[in-house]
């Protein structure tokens, strides 16, 4: 089983979660968030999102304060947007720490077993995971509706292997799109193949047809209703027989309960919760649960899914 080959590193479930001790482990100290926006050199973009697009720039602003990550660092130096409400939401700056944590731990592993691998990274924003890991030879697709895709090829520029997909994630679209490239990218690589066939040993696809897709859905699921996320789960089916989907999920409690300041200054709220990833195999029987990672405490968790 897919699940048995990967390794995910989890927070231990706690409710504080040490801010410090968790950016070391990246090897780096935390940064002081105020220090970093007074050291902000004059913006040079301004990115018009609303809702919960515009989430995408508060954990931006979390991975640069408290992960130091350098991409994220040099993108919030150059976007005109007031970061200081992120620096101070410490329950999201908690949540953003442990959930890149352990889907950066298990995107590790994926590639580590399939390094000519497909990772799909729906409502992906300005996430920067394909930078930080190393996926030289990965092909990697990430996900979002226009306006934030726009931005992001704007602000990120392109990456060989990597493909930024303009669709609404409840959809069928986007599975069509990535479908379609991996299709092209194959018939280029047979015939790159048969080219060189008489001088060079033949080499095997680095793509076929039926190797596991990592699916990657972080900072979506709390937004939606439970028909999107069957949508989603349906489109996901449809399109990779064999598949791994990693959902972070909040439970009904937590998405009621949660209280983040920079989240509600976007205008957004949390709509949706399970209380187990079991919840997302009645949605779509074709989808086996295979486990439920704790993160910062046990009421936020990603949901593994296999086929």
């Amino acid at each position: 089983m897919l699940t048995q080959q990967l390794h995910v590193q989890s927070p231990k479930p706690q409710h504080n979660i040490s801010m410090q001790r968790t950016a070391t482990s990246l090897g780096a100290d935390l940064p002081n968030a105020h220090a970093i926006l007074r050291m902000r050199a004059m913006p040079s973009h301004t990115v018009n999102l609303r809702g919960v697009s515009q989430t995408m720039l508060q954990t931006l602003a979390i991975r640069a304060f408290r992960m130091s990550d350098a991409l994220a660092m040099s993108l919030l130096r150059r976007l005109n947007f007031d970061f200081s409400t992120a620096a101070r939401d410490e329950a999201l700056s908690q949540a953003v720490v442990a959930r890149t944590l352990a889907l950066d731990s298990l995107t590790a592993s994926y590639i580590a077993a399939y390094p000519h691998g497909v990772v799909v990274n729906l409502a992906a924003g300005l996430d920067t995971r394909f930078h930080r890991l190393h996926t030289a030879d990965v092909t990697w697709f990430n996900v979002d509706l226009p306006d934030v895709a726009d931005a992001r090829a704007r602000l990120l520029g392109h990456s060989k292997n990597l493909f930024n997909i303009a669709a609404d994630a409840t959809t069928t679209a986007w599975a069509e799109k990535i479908n379609n490239q991996l299709a092209q990218l194959r018939t280029t690589t047979r015939t790159a193949t048969r080219a060189t066939a008489h001088t060079a040993e033949a080499q095997p696809d680095d793509m076929p047809m039926h190797q596991p897709v990592l699916v990657l859905m972080e900072g979506l699921s709390m937004y939606l209703n439970d028909q999107q996320m069957r949508s989603i789960l349906h489109v996901a089916a449809d399109a990779f027989p064999h598949a791994m989907f990693v959902a972070e999920a909040l439970t009904p409690r937590a998405a009621m309960t949660a209280i983040m300041p920079s989240i509600s200054a976007t205008g957004s709220r949390f709509t949706w919760g399970a209380d187990r990833g079991d919840s997302l195999h009645a949605l779509e029987p074709r989808f086996q649960w295979s486990a439920d990672v704790p993160l910062e405490n046990r009421e936020h968790y990603l949901a593994i899914l296999t086929r």
